[in-house]
């Protein structure tokens, strides 16, 4: 580049031309902006589309039948295919709002605002005959007549369960009394249950027992079937709503055929039902001797505070020797008769909380 020259006025102006500089002036000239190279697209053979019918010189479209396909044209006469293309057009619209909709199961009709349970056909036709033949040939045929024959039991067993939980014992015995079979129901639904307890409480309670003196006298308060009285050598009256051998008291056992102070130990296992306990331990201040001992077992999730329990007794004349709250399934109780208290001192009624056996 040549230096700059200012020609001489004899020779007229002429146009310069000066290379750019940069905009703050410092005579730095300002760097070419980098052009960016296009990316190259990758070459790829074009798939034939199935809806494309190529004829000489000329294309044609065979139209899709997805939920984003366009309606079709029908005619105004065909009712049918209306319903299907609107039907079609909420659906495309759906996905284009981004909306996804399950198709809901048609609502079961409802009585009293409960839903009814309905059974298929086929399972009440098998049902029906499972249950009309008392005897069949093969197994199969046994095997779904003992487990619809175990599921109507234990449908019923529930059923008597909560109906003891929720009344006072002399609306329990009104109920055993008048379904003479409701007894016979709820134990087979019972043994049931104590099948799958990890121990029966009961053993417990028996091994017990063995260890008071063999003269002591056993009152057994709503013993099922008896089974404590076999077990142990000692004296036992087995009392409850309904007799199921000969040998046990059918009785109410807020109000037992025994005489007063004579029992030397009072039982309690599983049996404290009903919305009355006062009156179950009343009764047993009347007919155990004084220093007499009171044992029960219960299921660990009625009790809401041991400590009220403990205190309802102890109106009814106990006091509290023992207790084992450490077993997860049971919890065991020992009291004591330390005075007597009339059974017709009025107390407030209290209670459990109800055992309630799911389906499973």
């Amino acid at each position: 580049m040549q230096p700059f020259e200012v020609p001489p006025w004899e020779a007229g102006a002429e146009i310069i031309e000066f290379k750019p500089v940069n905009p703050s002036g410092n005579g730095v000239a300002a760097k070419k902006p980098k052009k960016k190279k296009p990316k190259k697209k990758k070459s790829a053979v074009p798939e034939e589309n199935p809806n494309v019918n190529k004829t000489a010189g000329k294309f044609s479209y065979r139209q899709g039948g997805g939920p984003l396909a366009p309606p079709r044209n029908f005619s105004d006469d065909d009712d049918d295919d209306d319903d299907d293309v609107e039907d079609g057009i909420r659906a495309m619209h759906k996905v284009k709002s981004g909306r996804i909709e399950k198709q809901r199961a048609p609502a079961q009709a409802t009585k009293g605002g409960k839903k009814e349970l309905k059974l298929k056909p086929q399972l009440a036709h098998a049902a029906v005959e499972a249950m009309e033949a008392t005897s069949s040939s093969t197994p199969a045929a046994n095997a779904l007549a003992s487990k619809l024959q175990s599921e109507l039991l234990g449908g019923r067993f529930r059923y008597i369960n909560e109906q003891l939980y929720s009344t006072t014992s002399r609306k329990a015995e009104a109920l055993f009394r008048k379904d003479s079979s409701a007894f016979e129901a709820y134990h087979a639904g019972y043994r049931q249950q104590v099948e799958k307890w990890p121990t029966n409480p009961l053993n417990r309670i028996i091994k017990t027992i063995k260890k008071v003196p063999k003269t002591a006298i056993i009152g057994d308060f709503g013993c099922g079937e008896g089974k404590l009285a076999q077990s142990v050598p000692n004296k036992v009256y087995s009392m409850d709503l309904v007799a199921a051998r000969s040998d046990i008291i059918a009785c109410n056992i807020t109000d037992t055929p025994l005489q007063a102070q004579s029992l030397d130990v009072a039982v309690y296992c599983l049996s404290l039902m009903g919305t009355d306990l006062n009156e179950f331990f009343l009764e047993a201040n009347r007919v155990l001797k004084l220093h007499g001992s009171v044992y029960i077992a219960e299921i660990q999730s009625r009790f809401e505070d041991v400590r009220e329990f403990v205190r309802c007794l102890s109106a009814c004349g106990f006091d509290l020797i023992k207790k084992d709250v450490a077993v997860n399934y049971f919890y065991f109780f020992q009291f004591k008769k330390m005075r007597h208290v009339p059974k017709n001192t009025k107390l407030k009624a209290f209670s459990l909380k109800p055992c309630l056996y799911r389906k499973r």
